[in-house]
């Protein structure tokens, strides 16, 4: 997507990927700091890292404890966290606009407490927050709690029938764990998300997940992870270069993409 909008406008950046050895980032940065970069994305396992090896920390990266946006100014680090912006721009642009009273989150992994954030500031009144370690859902109440005493908030465990019961009178539900990465999600409930409950799934790949495509036909307002990608995308380039690209030009590259055969796809030609 970078690399794409950069061509188009025939800038002189080029944007990177870098596998990076666990153990090295702090390294890595200090190089960074020094060389001519203007910032870079980061992935798992490095956010929660870089977020504390940053010189500055936006209010975001602050509450999440986690960065995926970094920005070298004057040799300085500041760290920013778009998955929450990114996801309410991917909101906005589906139709839905950015504020709902009652929102279910399935997971409480970095993504998701980003998501909770933007959620917060939103004027989101009911948050429930559902999963696997319950541990890590009483977290991120306990967090919210702190930030927005308007916020009425509840977790729980994972699991269908709590689902079910939630699901009741819910405007949107966000689903930010890694079961559409790892394999299809068999005993989610579909049949009790109702047509008037919005469904966000933040995982995106080939073809879309499984759950979108179900919930889809079952009528249900459903999208994937890619228009918050491109909106992640739109932000950070923002962030780096001054410069504001509309997110559909990255959302357009991103499905020309996935489009392609994957990388070292062997065509055997006609038969």
């Amino acid at each position: 997507m970078h690399n794409g909008v950069i061509r188009r406008r025939r800038l002189p950046l080029r944007y990177v990927a870098l596998d990076l050895a666990p153990g090295r980032l702090a390294d890595f940065l200090r190089v960074v700091r020094e060389a001519n970069v203007l910032g870079g994305n980061v992935t798992i396992p490095f956010k929660e890292e870089a977020a504390a090896l940053s010189d500055t920390r936006s209010e975001a990266v602050a509450f999440c404890g986690a960065a995926n946006v970094l920005c070298v100014r004057d040799g300085r680090l500041h760290a920013e966290n778009t998955d929450g912006p990114g996801f309410l721009d991917a909101l906005a642009g589906a139709g839905w606009g950015r504020r709902f009273r009652r929102v279910v989150l399935l997971g409480a992994g970095g993504s998701a407490r980003g998501i909770a954030y933007a959620l917060g500031r939103s004027g989101t009144r009911e948050l429930v927050v559902l999963n696997r370690s319950r541990a890590r859902a009483r977290n991120i109440a306990r967090d919210l709690a702190k930030g927005f005493p308007r916020l009425a908030i509840a977790h729980g465990d994972l699991i269908p029938a709590k689902i079910k019961e939630e699901l009741d009178g819910t405007d949107l539900v966000v689903q930010c764990t890694s079961l559409g990465l790892q394999g299809e999600w068999t005993d989610f409930p579909a049949d009790a998300v109702q047509k008037s409950t919005r469904f966000a799934d933040i995982v995106y790949r080939r073809g879309g997940t499984g759950l979108v495509r179900e919930l889809r036909k079952r009528g249900v307002p459903a999208i994937d992870g890619l228009p918050m990608l491109a909106h992640q995308a739109a932000r950070s380039f923002a962030l780096w270069t001054g410069r504001s690209v509309p997110a559909e030009e990255f959302l357009s590259l991103a499905r020309r993409a996935l489009a392609r055969p994957p990388a070292g796809f062997l065509d055997r030609g006609p038969k």
